[in-house]
């Protein structure tokens, strides 16, 4: 186990080829050896030439264009996106917002702090910053503190890469690599429209992938869910059709565009699946996983509430399976949010034992666990044994259990992965026993809709019986 946990952290940083594990959001370190550099390397950038930096490195047709539209054209052209993906800036070089931003990969590199960079980089203008994402896509597309829709640009731009790149990658289908095969149809879906990543590291989890992505219109949204989902949260499963509704990436988009749809254009989510995953039930129930994750949780919700600041929009962090252990140890730490939601939770953290525990300790916190969901028999295992996630969330005081009720009624009602309940037999069955873990998530259910009025800031369905009210809060 210790050899396996050491590896998947390797295999988590191979990205750093081309983007430093220090550069992506997650990077927990705070401290800048050389505080004021930044800020001077800021105020150098701002000096700087976007038409310079374009003209340096595009083609003249994209250098015609807006940075957003050149984005747009270098994702469509696979040979292009490939050389941008792969470019590194030059601390050298004579345009000041390439060399500053070479500065500033230098200073997370060698253990710098993200926070003062992430808000020096905020500074810079907005039409200098759109042309970095279009010129050095490999740095942004995963870089705390640049705006999300640049780093949305930059990893469209990446993952077109990634897809070109794919030609010459084997599969189970594939044992050889030829220079006419078509894309692996497991890659080739991270180009469909739509798909907004904000994070994406296709080398992590053995090559399976990582990744964070908004679904909705985050710009808009009144309401903001981060979802952190369970265990095997990979982009893609390495098998044939891998990256289908099947695998967890789809199967968690898919569920998140479920409530985007019937919020009605008011909530957007994003599916927070940056860290190392864990597989299988001896790895989920090591909580170093979570511990791993968890401050990476922290940093990315910092970030993420730096860049709402200036809206009022309401936030709700919730954790599914193992994803409920991370939110755990995250509050731990400490995090900005409105409410917290835990789905089938594997458990408030390693280590917890009460709100107390909390930062802060009085704040709206709910969870679901339907009747017989096998992770209910895995709560409350001693932290002396080095195992589990900590005391039952459900038996926290303050915490509101919701109910979890009913599938749909109507027979031709889809699944999470759109699968008709009458060709499984479940129409209108009480969610409870093994398939409850993701039946939850059906839409229109009765745990389907407390999440959506959690997510919502409305009043959900609170179950029959509660947890002690904590005497503090």
């Amino acid at each position: 186990m210790a050899w396996e946990r050491s590896w998947r952290g390797v295999a988590a940083c191979g990205v750093a080829v081309t983007v430093t594990a220090a550069l992506v959001t997650g990077s927990v370190s705070t401290t800048t050896p050389a505080h004021a550099d930044v800020g001077l390397i800021a105020d150098a950038m701002a000096q700087g030439r976007s038409a310079s930096l374009a003209e340096d490195h595009l083609p003249s047709e994209y250098t015609r264009l807006g940075p957003a539209e050149a984005a747009a054209a270098i994702a469509k052209d696979p040979r292009l996106a490939s050389e941008r993906a792969e470019a590194v800036p030059a601390a050298d070089a004579a345009d000041p917002l390439e060399a500053g931003l070479a500065k500033f990969k230098s200073i997370l590199d060698t253990g710098g702090g993200v926070r003062d960079v992430a808000r020096a980089y905020r500074e810079l203008p907005a039409e200098a910053t759109r042309w970095l994402a279009a010129v050095f896509p490999g740095v942004i597309g995963n870089l705390n503190g640049a705006a999300l829709s640049d780093r949305i640009a930059a990893n469209r731009i990446r993952a077109a890469a990634v897809v070109a790149g794919s030609r010459a990658w084997p599969s189970p289908t594939r044992p050889w690599t030829e220079a006419d095969r078509e894309p692996r149809r497991d890659y080739s879906h991270l180009l469909d429209a739509g798909r907004q990543l904000i994070y994406f590291d296709p080398a992590a989890n053995q090559r399976m992938g990582s990744w964070v992505e908004v679904r909705g219109e985050l710009d808009t949204a009144d309401y903001v869910a981060v979802l952190v989902p369970g265990g095997s949260a990979f982009i893609t499963t390495g098998e044939p059709g891998g990256f289908a509704a099947s695998g967890n990436f789809g199967r968690y988009s898919a569920r998140a565009d479920s409530f985007v749809e019937a919020a009605d254009g008011e909530l957007a989510v994003i599916v927070w699946a940056q860290p190392p995953s864990p597989s299988g039930w001896v790895d989920e129930a090591d909580p170093s996983w979570a511990q791993d994750a968890a401050p990476r949780l922290v940093e990315f919700m910092d970030d993420l509430n730096r860049q709402l600041d200036d809206r009022d929009v309401a936030v709700t962090v919730a954790g599914h399976s193992y994803g409920g252990a991370v939110v755990g140890l995250a509050e731990v730490q400490g995090f900005d949010a409105d409410r917290v939601l835990h789905v089938a939770s594997a458990g408030a953290g390693y280590g917890v034992t009460g709100p107390g525990d909390y930062q802060p300790r009085c704040r709206e916190r709910y969870s679901m666990m339907a009747p017989g969901d096998p992770i209910s028999y895995v709560q409350d295992i001693p932290a002396a044994t080095g195992l589990g996630h900590g005391a039952g969330v459900h038996d926290l005081p303050g915490v509101v259990r919701l109910e979890t009720g009913y599938l749909p009624d109507d027979p031709q009602a889809p699944d999470d992965v759109g699968r008709t309940l009458g060709s499984q037999g479940i129409t209108g069955k009480r969610i409870s026993g093994i398939h409850a873990h993701s039946e939850v998530f059906i839409p229109d259910s009765g745990a389907w809709r407390n999440m959506l009025a959690v997510f919502s800031m409305v009043d959900p369905r609170p179950a029959a019986t509660q947890p002690p009210r904590d005497s503090q809060c």
